[in-house]
């Protein structure tokens, strides 16, 4: 699998978001990570739909959309209008009857869908979904807020990397990721990594994401 940096522009200055995204682009990132926030599945309520479409304006990078909502299937179509790539919904904010619905109406529209794991979720809560997804997100911090300290989480992407086999299904990690914690990340089986702080309050963006890209591929044995 191909080793990917996903800016998190949560992280990014609010204020200079058209400036903040050519920094990204000109960084070298593989992709844009979007969070989404509503207050309820996480304490915490961040930037929103017509942000997304501002950014679309401004670049050609696929957008990752994670929505850390109680209800992501209300906002499918918008966010597919507003310019997404990819849309993440976690594994435990519907039945799995109804996150299987969400992943079929996200194909539907043309996107790539994603499942994400919170930290104390075991790693066999991706079981039902496997054959229907196109990435795998393992947070490596409770979602809500950036900044937060990296929890080991070795142990479940090396069981999830299993599970996926000869799949072209990634895994994606998110929180607390710089050039060290991507390394134990991609031992494990991890290849695409999101990038907040770190990117973000670098003096060199560049320098980080690459730093960032070289570690996980030196540690990447798959």
């Amino acid at each position: 699998m191909k080793i990917l940096t996903s800016p998190s522009l949560f992280a990014a200055d609010l204020l200079n978001v058209e400036k903040e995204v050519k920094r990204t682009e000109e960084a070298g990132a593989d992709t844009i990570h979007f969070d989404v926030m509503d207050g309820v599945y996480v304490p915490n309520i961040s930037i929103g739909f017509e942000l997304l479409k501002a950014v679309r304006k401004v670049t050609d990078l696929p957008i990752d959309a994670h929505m850390m909502t109680v209800c992501p299937e209300r906002y499918i179509h918008t966010l597919a209008e507003a310019g997404a790539d990819i849309i993440t919904v976690h594994n435990d904010i519907a039945s799995t009857e109804a996150i299987l619905e969400m992943i079929e109406e996200i194909h539907n529209h043309g996107l790539m869908a994603a499942i994400a794991l919170k930290p104390k979720v075991e790693a066999e809560a991706i079981l039902p979904f496997i054959d229907h997804i196109d990435m795998v997100l393992v947070m490596t911090v409770e979602p809500g807020f950036s900044g937060q300290s990296f929890m080991d989480m070795s142990e479940k992407i090396r069981a999830i990397k299993g599970y996926i086999g000869d799949r072209s299904i990634s895994i994606q990690v998110d929180g607390g990721i710089n050039a060290d914690t991507a390394a134990i990340c991609a031992a494990a089986g991890a290849n695409v990594f999101v990038v907040g702080s770190a990117a973000y309050r670098s003096a060199d963006m560049k320098a980080t994401l690459d730093g960032v890209k070289a570690s996980a591929e030196k540690a990447y044995n798959f």
